[in-house]
């Protein structure tokens, strides 16, 4: 009989265990593909999941249950007539487990449960698919559900919740070292249902990563709407608001990443905001935001000796101040003072204290931070 560390794992052959080395576990036949549920396991561990997910992996099938949950493997790809208006009636109005694993189900499901509330969680590891896995469960119901009110107002209501999903991602996602396209904020999306029928829908965003506003690692880039105006915009409209290429602004270029532009991303963009209702003017106000943060990232300061050895800091780049004024529609004194000096307000008077390099740079990156954030909270949480 062998020892207990010793294991016999095919003809001839033994396998030894040393101590705090871990067991040998059985696996199951399994088959060429898996099961669709992993609830059907005979030895429920580690390497019997992750053995079962690479063989559906490896047979283009990407979606397994366990039990409710379904687990999805980024395949990194569009997966060839997964999707679509037929995939989506074929899973409509079926119950769990009736057909393969796939998001569609789990949106025919939530559906089916109404009128109670029903709340689908999409969690996963950074490039795990959770952003379109969000897309894709919407799309869904936008297909198969029936919205209420007139056919227009169907229409409408279906459009816009599909065109919300480019415009965040436009302004709250960004290239990151493991994904292209990262979210780099949160957001609860809630749909309106009446009889069955959708009538509204409500998106809530909230912790948006402000750091990448004005600094990237290597290999990162920015929120990719900087990259989509710059290369979107006409040469007369990069003028009008004296823009250059986005490998010339220190909020874009610091991550040492491509900085392509994106034109046909912008008018994609475009169309969005005009779905969404975004007035013209709206539209300038946000280009506004975007050019004026591009401008306070190119402010550099020189140290400033003043009255009674005090140092202080001066503007090196008064152009750029100029055009974030400009834009801003505010007086370039107001952001002179406000990046070059800290105000202490009495009762009867205001204090100036000089600011030096560093602090004049961290007073520089708050208020570009603040801008697009303001933007971005204000302006991106819209309700149907």
């Amino acid at each position: 009989m062998l020892p207990a560390t010793q294991w016999r794992v095919a003809r001839n052959q033994t396998f030894t265990l040393g101590p705090g080395e871990g067991n040998l576990r059985s696996r199951q036949d399994l088959g060429k593909t898996g099961v669709e549920d992993m609830t059907q396991l005979e030895d429920l561990h580690e390497a019997s999941l992750l053995w079962n997910l690479k063989l559906r992996y490896d047979n283009g099938l990407i979606y397994t249950y366990a039990g409710s949950i379904l687990i999805a493997v980024n395949p990194y790809k569009m997966v060839a007539d997964a999707y679509g208006i037929e995939m989506a009636k074929t899973y409509s109005g079926k119950p769990l487990g009736a057909l393969p694993p796939h998001l569609f189900a789990i949106g025919s499901a939530a559906h089916a449960a109404l009128p109670s509330s029903q709340v689908v969680v999409i969690s996963g590891e950074s490039g795990s698919g959770k952003t379109e896995s969000t897309k894709l469960v919407m799309q869904y119901l936008a297909a198969v559900v029936p919205g209420g009110g007139s056919a227009v107002q169907q229409a409408v209501i279906t459009e816009q919740i599909l065109e919300a999903a480019p415009l965040l991602e436009a302004f709250g996602n960004a290239r990151t070292s493991r994904n292209d396209n990262s979210s780099r904020f949160g957001k609860y999306l809630e749909v309106f249902f009446k009889s069955g029928a959708i009538i509204g829908a409500k998106i809530t965003q909230y912790l948006l990563e402000k750091s990448r506003i004005v600094t990237q690692a290597p290999g990162e880039r920015n929120y990719h709407v900087f990259y989509e105006l710059l290369g979107g915009l006409s040469e007369a409209e990069r003028t009008k608001y004296g823009l250059l290429e986005a490998d010339k602004y220190f909020y874009l270029n610091q991550g040492a990443s491509d900085c392509s532009p994106g034109r046909v991303d912008w008018i994609s963009l475009q169309g969005a905001m005009q779905v969404l209702g975004v007035s013209e003017s709206e539209r300038e106000g946000i280009v506004n935001v975007l050019a004026s943060v591009l401008h306070l990232g190119n402010i550099y300061f020189h140290r400033r000796q003043l009255r009674h050895g005090q140092e202080g800091v001066e503007i090196g780049s008064e152009a750029e101040i100029k055009w974030a004024a400009h834009l801003l529609q505010i007086p370039s004194e107001g952001i002179l003072r406000s990046l070059t000096s800290r105000i202490t307000e009495t009762r009867s008077e205001r204090l100036y204290t000089p600011l030096s390099i560093d602090q004049a740079l961290d007073a520089r990156d708050a208020l570009a931070k603040a801008l697009y954030s303001g933007l971005f909270n204000c302006r991106f949480s819209p309700t149907w």
